[in-house]
Parts: C-alpha cells; structure tokens; sequence
C-alpha cells in the first residue's frame, strides 16, 4: 500500500515538473524533423518497410498485387524522458495509414488503415497490406508506377487532454512499382 501512494506522489511531482520545467512537450513534429529540445523530449517515430521482391515483377493490367508493409514505431527519448516513458508504458496509441497519392491508371489501398501500438521502451511492430490492382488502361511498358502512403501517430495526451506527452509523428513514403505486360 506505501508503496503504490508513494508511486502516486512521484507520478504527480514528475508531472508538475514537466509543466513547470520544459516547454518541449508542446506540439508534434511532422515528418522525420524534429526541432524539440530538452531533458524530457519524447517523440514518436515510424518507419514504414516492405519486401522489394513484391514489387520487382511487374503488374499487368487487371492483376491486384499485394505488398506486406511492416510499420515499425519506437519513442524517442531525452535525457530524462525514459523516467516518463516508464511510467506510461503499456498505454495504447493509435497509427494511421492512408494513401496519399497515386496514378489514376491504377488503385490503391491499405488493410487494415487503423492499427493500435503499445508505449514501450523498444521498438513495436505492426503488419499492414498494401493492394495495387493496375486497370485495364495502364502502360505496358515497364513505366515505373508511385503510391504515397502516409502514416500518421497523433499526440499522446496526459491527464484531462490538456498536456502532450508524447509528441506525434507524421511520414509520407513512396512505394515504386513496374507495370509490364
């Protein structure tokens, strides 16, 4: 019992002490440049990958190709930020993936778009499939074909969403692929 109210009252000092201490938890950086300074300085990150085998071949007009995306997440830390960071493990977020652009000779999208992260000290994982279905009016010519795909973590919020905790992350990346015969 001590201990859990003494958790409690170093949980309240550390609050306090990031509102009267650093003005860097304000606001998400977007994309992977971030200009916030400070002992505390947590700070969402993403990087989206995928096997360059399943785009190498190319797509012919009417197939649907599917590309497995790992999103791989992590929170970047200051000096003192991994004191925090403890303490709001195990809270969930949310991660968004959307397509951004692509040509109109082809469809795009993403399954699922909405996924759910955990706030640990390591790096987090998840899994996404990316379809490309290339219409009947695409080149057949092996021209290179572009789908931007944007991924998206919002601000994580403290008690009575008032104070960020955990600043958001925004990245668009570009998946090429080949159209073929």
């Amino acid at each position: 019992m001590k201990i859990r109210g003494l958790r409690n009252i170093c949980t309240v000092f550390l609050i306090i002490f990031v509102l009267f201490s650093s003005t860097s938890l304000v606001g998400a950086q977007p994309q992977e440049k971030s200009s916030r300074k400070g002992f505390i300085h947590l700070q969402f990150s993403i990087t989206i990958s995928w096997n360059a085998n399943e785009t190498e071949q190319p797509i012919s007009p009417g197939e649907t190709r599917e590309v497995t995306l790992d999103v791989v997440y992590t929170v970047n830390k200051g000096l003192l930020g991994g004191l925090i960071l403890r303490l709001l493990e195990g809270r969930s977020f949310s991660i968004q993936l959307s397509i951004e652009e692509k040509h109109e000779w082809c469809e795009a999208w993403v399954n699922p778009e909405n996924m759910t992260g955990v706030v640990n000290p390591d790096i987090g994982i998840q899994n996404s499939s990316l379809f490309i279905h290339v219409n009947e009016e695409a080149p057949t010519n092996y021209t290179i074909g572009e789908i931007r795909i944007q991924c998206k973590i919002d601000n994580m919020k403290g008690p009575f969403k008032i104070l960020t905790l955990i600043g958001g992350f925004e990245k668009i990346c570009t998946l090429n692929f080949i159209t073929g015969p």
